[in-house]
């Protein structure tokens, strides 16, 4: 439970120049990637996760993400399990219906928590998080690895970026300590107006709430 929730929050980079592939520079798909995104003020998009602990089975899970800017975030895990993540500010609810729990979190100063509207949210700012390298290209995406300045837990961060739309497709972060997980977005919506009642959660009657 904790790697999967930390996953989430760091889904939530300065830009050093490099040789780029097809004649493309990673400053040149930086510059669509961002580009892109800027005008973005909301995002719904289905995923699929794959998240490797070390010592146990690959997990994989399916659900549906809806972001706004500038600070609200809801995952909604539907299998193989369901459980709910909102995040509002600095306010994380984990909501695990099954066992009828509300795990409520206020993020930290510590440098793994500071992007935890994660790397969707904050695209304009990865030039301060991460250094930046190309890391190839694969069918129609490029490749870019970030390597985090600050955090303490996360190795580096592979993005895959649709040469087409620019839209992120795959990430897939690197704990140093060997765990792994890989988001993988498709059904891309933007703009659709979403309402900020849509991030708002009212714990039921009769859940255990555990406050960290």
């Amino acid at each position: 439970m904790r790697f999967l929730l930390l996953s989430c929050l760091l889904l939530l980079p300065g830009l050093f120049p490099s040789p780029g592939y097809a004649g493309v520079s990673t400053q040149e798909i930086m510059g669509r990637l961002q580009a892109t995104y800027r005008d973005v003020k909301d995002i719904t998009l289905g995923f699929t996760q794959k998240s490797s602990i070390e010592g146990f089975e690959e997990k994989v899970f399916e659900g549906r993400l809806y972001l706004k800017k500038p600070n609200q975030i809801r995952w909604d895990y539907l299998r193989p399990v369901k459980q709910n993540i909102y995040i509002t500010g600095d306010k994380v609810i984990l909501y695990l219906p099954e066992e009828r729990q509300a795990i409520v979190q206020t993020l930290s100063g510590n440098p793994d928590a500071e992007p935890a509207m994660g790397l969707l949210s904050n695209i304009e700012k990865w030039n301060d998080l991460f250094s930046i390298r190309g890391d190839g290209e694969e069918g129609d995406f490029f490749k870019i690895e970030l390597r985090p300045k600050t955090m303490l837990l996360i190795e580096k961060v592979l993005v895959d970026i649709h040469k087409e739309t620019h839209y992120i497709s795959r990430l897939t972060l690197f704990e140093k300590s060997g765990n792994r997980v890989s988001f993988y977005f498709s059904n891309i919506k933007t703009n659709s107006g979403l309402k900020d009642s849509l991030f708002d959660f009212n714990i039921p009657k009769g859940t255990e709430i555990l406050e960290y």
